[in-house]
């Protein structure tokens, strides 16, 4: 009888403690790129409207009508592109976006993001004159709005780089601040797909 009160505790305890392992694996798990993107009601007002889409290739990501499709679908096969993923956001009367982009490393990101900026926010192919801004806690984001219609930021996570856009009317830079912030506080220095 007390051998076998021995095994039933020997056995109790290797079940115990392959479930405590599995546990354990299960609360390192890495983070996949979906996660990087606004969830919820991140952004204030506003929430994905739509699932999210994978695009694997350059050419997949800027055959949507990007300006100077060729040159950037080049530049990102040359930062090594691994893959986009997108959700469209939205409210009655707004419209966004947030996308977090996979390249080969941090420093190819850090290339990517100032190519965008150029392209899209202080260079001299963007629409309009963009005013800038910081996201407080946040050192890589960089926002620009285009007064009374349009604000983003683009900010960086090891080798992803993540971009929130609104076009809205009124107050624009509220919404995709307090989204920058809410993914950077879910995601920041996690196992993931975006750690370096």
């Amino acid at each position: 009888m007390g051998t076998r009160w021995v095994w039933g505790a020997l056995v109790s305890a290797a079940v115990v403690c392959a479930a405590s392992g599995s546990a354990a694996q299960g609360s390192t798990s890495k983070l996949s790129l979906g996660a990087y993107l606004v969830q919820g009601h991140e952004e204030t007002g506003m929430h994905p409207t739509g699932k999210a889409v994978a695009d694997r290739t350059p050419a997949q990501w800027t055959a949507n009508g990007t300006p100077n499709a060729a040159a950037e679908d080049k530049r990102l096969r040359q930062e090594g592109f691994r893959e986009v993923i997108s959700v469209q956001t939205g409210a009655s009367s707004a419209q966004g976006v947030s996308w977090a982009m996979e390249l080969a490393s941090a420093s190819a990101v850090a290339r990517e993001q100032a190519a965008e900026l150029k392209e899209f926010a202080y260079g001299p192919d963007a629409p309009t004159k963009a005013t800038r801004f910081s996201v407080l806690g946040v050192a890589s984001a960089e926002g620009w709005a285009f007064p009374g219609a349009d604000a983003n930021v683009l900010f960086t996570e090891g080798r992803c780089l993540l971009l929130v856009g609104d076009q809205l009317s009124g107050s624009v830079k509220p919404p995709v601040i307090a989204a920058t912030r809410a993914i950077w506080a879910r995601t920041h220095g996690k196992p993931g797909a975006c750690a370096s």
